[in-house]
């Protein structure tokens, strides 16, 4: 969500070249090299039956365990995926990423649907019965470190599962309509007191007179969660459900669900005791963070170094959290980088480009939106750390997009490896939905949330399936499909080429179905060329780039490149794709030059600014940004690899940053500079350039 403020500045130049200054910005932000097997853990595998009904007896209104209905709990538990590590290794994935273990309220109260996919908590400490003991999962982080394998655990801190009703009923009830009060009637601005030790005690609250809504709990419920401080309601917002403002989605109940009054003293110790519990009591090695935007970012600066914190604790140097902010501009989803200390994010604006550019060969839009990657360019944060993805639990699977416009049975399987390909290549962290690699179709929300195991869902039995015929009640684990084969392809192929893990990125070509960009790899000083075709025709493409004196190496798929008189020319089958290594390294500079151009306001959000520089002499370098307050120290605003690729020839070549305008004191004469790098050691140093902001 974009914030507003505007301001002035002046911009002076200094010609003064900056000698004897330091040559090395911040240290680089964390690698994240892993590949991400998405698990939804209902659905996966059931290793222990006698687990299914939660340890409940009844009906399945009360159970929640209906096998035959997608919106109950079908039996799929931690002994299941214990048992299929093996498999999960096998396509070559690095990391697991499992839903929500902790206990459910196993029903919704109209008795229509349960609590399968895990984001209806009650019981933050503890696993849910369905799915099996702590002991069981604490056995998987073990199973899965011993081979070589990493766990990300989904979890949720916005709300608990729906128990708070309201006397007055559920419609959203606005800050400035019914502000907060103490239980002596005086009104407090929970906005402003936000991770404050100002902010009112729990004795300074009351249930009756301190909300808008009054919470009302059956009796039956009352003391049905864990930790005991969720029982109580006045930590939670209680202003009814989420509606139509940006301030509903903060403070409204998600669907109902219980929104926690994130804001409190009280809720961030809670929340930072429960999971830095789970890191260092279960050996896990990251979060998916449901709902991040839901919450407040003053609780995220104060929970996610909390988080680090226990990590460190636990000899983990690294402990990636990936955000879920579900919006499709990356303004949006970058201020949560910027503003609440994520350093990584689930990135869903990516997701959307690349569904558009494998379904209608939107390679305009597939390219030129890797220049908003510079939106998460910070001290220590870049795009590689964002978590790509074709589809999820919530919006529908690849092959579910794919069928949708491809009614060819041999095209829609190209289609979906293509589009794998696309995934495994681009920078950021791949993350591939279960199930995915078995050609999985359906539709969104619990129609993509399949078993793998036997199904008793008759319309899962005869769904069409890319690559693969109708499962009837097979196991999908004793059938093969030609996307296991790719995907087995693509994650020895990223592992192989450390540069699509790590590599600076920049776009090559970007027309006529095919994208082709360019990954760097700076130990070898040799760059990586990957090539797709979206058309269902073979397409030809020529294009200077900066191996185009050297020689192509086909490394994996299909396809040409050829050099001649400085260029580029590839030639791609129908629906594929091709990675080349140059045969040559790129050469040292003999000089290198970086000049900073440009500081102004961001065009779209006034809240940061636009830093703009160049730098000449080799065609890989690393661009560090600095500033400093007049006389005292330079800081890193972040490092900057890969330039911006426009048609139009004065918006490309550009490095950048957007550092929040808040990073500058008002009323303070700012220096900037530049230092380039390329991947020898060779350095240069720019001029200062000076902004006074007022």
């Amino acid at each position: 969500m974009k914030r507003f403020r505007f301001f002035t500045f002046l911009i002076v130049i200094l010609a003064f070249v900056a000698s004897g200054l330091p040559a090395k910005a911040a240290s680089d932000p964390a690698v994240h090299p892993e590949m991400i097997y998405f698990v939804m853990l209902d659905r996966f595998e059931n290793g222990d039956p006698s687990n299914d009904q939660g340890g409940l007896t009844g009906p399945a209104t009360t159970t929640g365990f209906q096998p035959s209905d997608p919106g109950f709990y079908h039996g799929g538990d931690i002994r299941g995926l214990i048992n299929r590590i093996p498999y999960i290794k096998s396509l070559g994935f690095t990391a697991i990423w499992v839903t929500p273990v902790v206990r459910q309220l196993p029903v919704a109260e109209d008795g229509k649907s349960a609590a399968y996919h895990g984001y209806w908590g009650v019981g933050f400490d503890q696993v849910d019965p369905h799915l099996g003991t702590i002991a069981d999962f604490k056995e998987f982080v073990s199973d899965a470190h011993s081979q070589q394998m990493k766990v990300i655990l989904d979890i949720v801190v916005n709300h608990t599962a729906n128990v708070i009703h309201y006397v007055q009923g559920g419609s959203y009830v606005g800050l400035a309509d019914q502000p907060y009060k103490t239980v002596a009637g005086k009104t407090f601005d929970a906005v402003k007191l936000a991770g404050s030790s100002a902010f009112p005690a729990l004795d300074q609250l009351s249930a009756t007179r301190s909300f808008p809504k009054t919470p009302v709990i059956a009796p039956q419920l009352a003391n049905i969660k864990s930790p005991a401080w969720l029982n109580n309601p006045l930590n939670y917002h209680n202003r009814g459900d989420v509606g139509a403002s940006d301030e509903s989605m903060q403070y409204g109940d998600f669907f109902g669900l219980d929104d926690l009054f994130t804001e409190s003293p009280v809720v961030v110790k809670g929340w930072v005791d429960v999971f830095s519990n789970w890191i260092t009591q279960t050996g896990i090695d990251g979060f998916r963070i449901d709902s991040s935007r839901h919450v407040n970012k003053e609780f995220w600066k104060v929970f996610l170094p909390a988080m680090r914190k226990a990590a460190f604790s636990q000899g983990k140097d690294s402990f990636p959290m990936w955000g879920e902010v579900y919006d499709t501009d990356p303004h949006n989803t970058s201020y949560w980088v910027k503003n609440a200390s994520f350093n990584e994010v689930l990135d869903f604006p990516i997701q959307a480009a690349m569904v558009g550019y494998i379904n209608n060969f939107d390679t305009a839009n597939l390219g030129a939106y890797f220049n908003t990657d510079d939106l998460y360019t910070t001290a220590t944060t870049n795009a590689n750390g964002l978590g790509t993805f074709l589809g999820n639990h919530d919006m529908g699977r690849i092959g579910s997009f794919i069928v949708a416009r491809a009614n060819d049975a041999t095209v829609a399987l190209k289609r979906d490896q293509l589009a794998h390909a696309l995934l495994f290549t681009i920078r950021g962290v791949p993350i591939v939905y279960y199930g995915d690699e078995f050609g999985l179709t359906g539709g969104n929300d619990k129609e993509a949330r399949q078993d793998l195991f036997s199904t008793g869902v008759l319309s899962w039995q005869s769904q069409y399936r890319i690559g693969g015929d109708f499962i009837d009640t097979a196991s999908s684990f004793d059938t093969t499909n030609p996307l296991q084969g790719t995907i087995r392809t693509l994650t020895a192929l990223r592992d192989k080429l450390p540069a699509l893990a790590n590599g600076s990125q920049r776009t090559d070509y970007a027309d006529k179905g095919i994208f082709a960009f360019s990954r760097f790899d700076r130990a070898t000083h040799q760059e990586v060329l990957v090539a797709l075709n979206a058309y269902s025709a073979g397409s030809v493409a020529t294009f200077t780039n900066n191996s185009s004196n050297a020689s192509w190496i086909l490394q994996s798929g299909h396809g040409n490149a050829s050099v001649k008189s400085g260029k580029t020319t590839l030639t791609l089958p129908s629906l594929s794709w091709a990675v080349f290594v140059a045969n040559a390294p790129v050469k040292q500079a003999a000089k290198l030059s970086t000049v900073v151009t440009k500081v102004l306001p961001d065009l779209m959000d006034s809240t940061q600014l636009e830093i703009d520089a160049t730098a000449k002499g080799s065609p890989f370098v690393d661009v560090a940004f600095m500033y400093r307050i007049a006389g005292g120290a330079w800081q890193s605003l972040g490092v900057d690899s890969s330039p911006t690729s426009s048609p139009d020839p004065k918006a490309s070549g550009l490095y950048r940053v957007f550092p929040l305008v808040s990073t500058f004191p008002k009323k303070s004469v700012i220096q900037l500079k530049t230092i380039a790098t390329d991947s020898y050691g060779v350095t240069a140093t720019s001029s200062i350039k000076i902004f006074i902001n007022k």
